[in-house]
């Protein structure tokens, strides 16, 4: 099995179409969502006992609202799940932590399947317009330090107006720093608008734009067969949700400790609907804060509550998400 771990909702970067994120307000921090949280070392071995690591094969630290790094024990917690031979993806705006810190996670994962995804939207004179508040110079020392470990890193960028024509000179040095891959991430966050209006920290207005789509598909040459785009007929296979979460029996647990079906329905009214057929309190029950992870999992609303909405189309965020396929699309370049 997989998982998918938020080790904390902190973070250093202040991306505008981050749902942490108050874009209109100088970009500064939700505090209604971030409680400054994370998921420490004894709550992971509590919780990821021997036995069921010995059953997991990947962990994804992905935050919704957080950077992995951020969370104090980070190293630590990777270092842990190492040991049992899992593969971790630690995914990272690069920004945080010494090179000396970057030099040690690297030697942990050189050797192994473990990698970190290192997300970077543009060089020097336009990563921060969307990664605001982080520093290219940091990031690139970061991330070399980390690559001459011989570890395995990914660039993954999103394309924008103000960015897509550094994707040349972004792949070609992705390649001359030693990154395995390079990844172009189509956003779906405009949805049917052509522009996102925020608010820089200095108070200044910026926009951001989508790419050029025909320059992306020009690049693209290794789309994902795991994230396809949405099909042109919006109602194509409606009527079949094939839950990836459950496919990869890959659940997801946010840094307050919550246990959730999967990062997309997490505090969604589908998941409050979910809970409130099962009987159960998400909160207080459904959290590994609280309860052992392995007790959680085999109760409902897992075991019929989610088929049974599934096979009566019951939950809209399953249906745009595992029926439509409705997701950010993932090209290697």
């Amino acid at each position: 099995m997989k998982f998918h771990l938020e080790l904390t909702d902190k973070c250093n970067a202040a991306c505008p179409m981050c749902g942490r994120t108050k874009e209109m307000d100088r970009c500064l921090p939700d505090m209604t969502k971030v409680r400054n949280i994370e998921l420490d070392l004894d709550l992971i071995k509590r919780n990821f006992t021997p036995d069921l690591c010995s059953r997991i094969s990947e962990i994804d630290l992905c935050g919704g609202l957080g950077d992995p790094p951020a969370a104090r024990e980070c190293l630590e917690i990777c270092d842990y799940f190492v040991g049992f031979g899992i593969k971790v993806i630690l995914s990272s705006n690069g920004g945080l932590r010494s090179e000396a810190w970057w030099k040690r996670l690297g030697e942990l994962f050189a050797g192994t399947e473990s990698l970190v995804e290192f997300h970077i939207d543009g060089l020097e004179d336009t990563n921060h317009l969307y990664r605001v508040n982080t520093r290219f110079g940091k990031i690139m020392r970061n991330a070399k330090t980390y690559l001459e470990t011989g570890a395995i890193g990914e660039w993954h960028f999103i394309p924008f107006q103000h960015n897509e024509h550094q994707l040349a000179d972004a792949l070609t040095m992705s390649r001359e720093m030693g990154f395995s891959k390079f990844r172009v991430i189509d956003t779906i966050r405009f949805g049917e608008k052509n522009g996102f209006t925020y608010q820089l920290p200095d108070g200044s207005l910026q926009e951001l734009n989508p790419a050029n789509p025909k320059l992306i598909d020009a690049l693209r040459t290794d789309t994902e067969k795991a994230e396809p785009a949405a099909p042109q007929d919006q109602h194509e296979h409606r009527s079949t949700i094939r839950c990836k979460s459950e496919i990869q029996n890959r659940p997801y647990i946010v840094a307050t400790g919550v246990v959730s079906a999967c990062c997309w329905i997490e505090g969604s009214e589908d998941e409050r609907r979910m809970y409130s057929k099962a009987g159960v309190d998400q909160g207080l029950t459904h959290n590994i804060r609280h309860r052992p992870l392995e007790e959680i999992l085999l109760e409902e609303p897992y075991r019929t509550v989610y088929p049974q909405a599934w096979a009566q189309q019951a939950n809209p965020v399953c249906v745009r998400k595992c029926a439509r396929m409705q997701r950010s699309r993932r090209s290697s370049l």
